[in-house]
């Protein structure tokens, strides 16, 4: 099996994205794991169950239980340092390069005439 297909196998989202969230637990930190999944978690959670408990007014509990798990499964990966060393050479790369990029505000109005911001007749409703 290739390396693209290990990876698309890996990522589908089938069950949840069942594999990856199996692969990701076997995993010994440090490691960096793919956030979109934690935002996922946290969007059905917030947009899926109701804040308050219907007929009571009550606050929901579980709900935030549930997001206060998404939340843990998201620290356990910043609990454990990275062992990476400076490279000299690839900060200097990297600083150049930087500063070879210009001012941010130039690079900003340089990105809006290769691709202009939406004009207000142009958008989409949604």
């Amino acid at each position: 099996m290739s390396v693209l297909e290990q990876m698309r196998r890996l990522m589908g989202s089938t069950k949840n994205f069942g594999e990856y969230r199996e692969t990701l637990h076997m995993a010994n930190p440090p490691c960096l794991p793919f956030f979109g999944i934690y935002l996922t978690d946290l969007t059905f959670i917030e947009d899926g169950i109701s804040s308050v408990i219907k007929k009571t007014n009550l606050i929901n509990f579980t709900k935030r239980a549930k997001t206060a798990e998404v939340i843990r499964g998201i620290q356990q990966y910043q609990n454990v340092p990275y062992p990476l060393k400076p490279v000299a050479d690839l900060q200097d790369y990297i600083l150049s390069n930087m500063q070879a990029a210009g001012d941010v505000h130039e690079m900003y109005d340089k990105s809006l005439a290769v691709e202009p911001r939406e004009r207000e007749d142009e958008k989409i409703t949604r």
